[in-house]
């Protein structure tokens, strides 16, 4: 697929494959630790930690709690299905996009561009704000849906490109080489 095909026109919905930037990603580094609402010196709010003995996990309510955790603030592909945007009012499914490296030698870079690491999904440069990058499926997050809904969209990719990176998600999840013939639309 060349790259003139690979994005199109952005819709006024929403879709899987559309590319954003400024959306945050989660990664918990360290041990998590509950942090608790207080009241700091001189009346200030504020948190405190909840020391727990390492290697145990804090107790939370159903609905969660607080916890530190590193958060990167950068572009992001939606994977959530256009029927559960509609659907789910609570969550959205991002994996985020690096640029390629522009010090990687072109044999690794080559192993992006042909799909060789199940990690990875090639995205070549748009128009516009679209560096050569790619998304990284080790790399997903779950967002609420204004972290995303708001953000500014960047790009879409087409409907032979969208499917060609759930082809790729599909075996990043399944670690299994297919045939995409498979996927092919019989309608």
């Amino acid at each position: 697929m060349d790259a003139a095909s690979f994005y199109r026109a952005l819709d006024a919905q929403l879709c899987q494959g559309d590319i954003f930037g400024q959306v945050p990603h989660l990664f918990l580094k360290e041990q998590p630790h509950l942090l608790h609402k207080a009241t700091l010196p001189k009346n200030k709010a504020g948190y405190l930690i909840e020391d727990l003995p390492e290697g145990t996990l804090p107790t939370t309510p159903a609905d969660g709690g607080l916890v530190p955790a590193t958060c990167h603030v950068t572009r992001a592909i939606l994977l959530t299905h256009g029927c559960e945007i509609d659907k789910d009012q609570k969550h959205r499914l991002v994996a985020l996009i690096r640029p390629m490296p522009k010090d990687w030698n072109e044999g690794n870079r080559a192993v992006v561009k042909e799909g060789r690491d199940h990690s990875f999904f090639y995205l070549p440069p748009g128009e516009g704000q679209l560096a050569e990058s790619y998304v990284d499926f080790r790399r997903i997050s779950t967002v609420a849906p204004r972290w995303v809904d708001s953000a500014i969209r960047l790009a879409s990719l087409s409907e032979e490109a969208r499917l060609a990176m759930l082809f790729q998600f599909f075996r990043f999840l399944a670690r299994s080489e297919m045939n995409p013939a498979v996927f092919d639309d019989k309608r």
